[in-house]
């Protein structure tokens, strides 16, 4: 339903193109064409119909997420979700602060030997490949924690990446949750637009 939304939002900004394209037309079908569609279409595009529809759905949507196929609730629509991703993204440039501080007490550079990688087994983890192994040994063994060793190199993390790995996913936890919540009630509110796009399908 939550889909259907946004979609029949995206339907209804086009709305006003279609209307222009008809009231520009001066042939022989004019006042049919008024009478079947353009007086109605006038309604309902009006901002006390359609429009606040359209409101609530730019409101609710993160749009620059739906480009990229994501149909998930806007940080900006609920101060609670606004929060947790305050609290998250700080989460995240903490752990990207930690990244580089592991470059440095290893000696390894971030862009090309020690990478920061992200998986549903452990959240965040350091990578490096096999090759470089050899030459941190020492501190690895004494100062890290290994967690796979595989052709591709190994994976291992360090107390303050893996308590940051773990609010992050926390933080992601109650995000998702909350949206549940949000989606819940936009939806509700959505479907009492139901009989105008009802007379919309009719035409």
């Amino acid at each position: 339903m939550y889909f259907l939304s946004v979609c029949c939002q995206q339907a209804s900004v086009r709305l006003p193109i279609i209307l222009n394209s008809l009231s520009r037309y001066e042939g022989n079908f004019t006042e049919i064409l008024n009478k079947k569609y353009s007086n109605d279409l006038q309604e309902w595009t009006q901002p006390d119909h359609l429009g606040k529809f359209d409101g609530l759905v730019e409101a609710a949507v993160d749009l620059e997420q739906l480009q990229n196929g994501e149909y998930i609730i806007s940080a900006g629509y609920d101060s609670s979700l606004q929060d947790i991703k305050k609290e998250r993204d700080s989460v995240e440039q903490q752990i990207q602060r930690t990244h580089q501080q592991a470059a440095d007490d290893l000696g390894l550079p971030t862009e090309k030997s020690l990478k920061l990688d992200k998986s549903s087994q452990w959240g965040y983890v350091f990578r490096i490949t096999k090759k470089e192994e050899p030459k941190v040994r020492k501190k690895l063994t004494s100062q890290y924690i290994t967690l796979e060793t595989r052709k591709d190199g190994i994976k291992f993390t360090n107390a303050k990446l893996r308590r940051l790995s773990d609010l992050y996913t926390k933080l992601t936890e109650e995000y998702s949750t909350t949206q549940r919540e949000l989606v819940s009630k936009v939806v509700d509110v959505a479907a009492t637009f139901v009989e105008v796009y009802e007379l919309i399908f009719v035409h």
